[in-house]
């Protein structure tokens, strides 16, 4: 299960609030398409739920894991509980 609750995102180099109070969950066993325009938000969630960045507030669950407080070395183990299919093929 991924659940995020009141996510804001603010890039620290620009400024830039690419995300602000989203709300988000996928049950287990459902297939989810992240769509939308440019600078919609899209490759900065899918960066917080494989653990590549940290919110800058609210809470990330990724299969209970604690997205907001994990361990570098813990990120392969929680990055085998999901699958994600990039635009560019990156399989994580």
């Amino acid at each position: 299960m991924v659940q995020m609750n009141n996510v804001t995102m603010i890039y620290d180099s620009s400024g830039t609030e690419a995300l602000n109070g989203v709300n988000l969950e996928i049950n287990e066993g459902e297939f989810v398409f992240l769509v939308g325009p440019s600078g919609s938000g899209k490759t900065t969630i899918m960066k917080l739920i494989t653990g590549e960045i940290h919110a800058s507030s609210g809470s990330i669950t990724v299969n209970d894991f604690d997205m907001m407080r994990i361990k570098r070395r813990k990120l392969p183990k929680m990055r085998r509980t999901l699958g994600v299919i990039f635009q560019d093929y990156r399989l994580i």
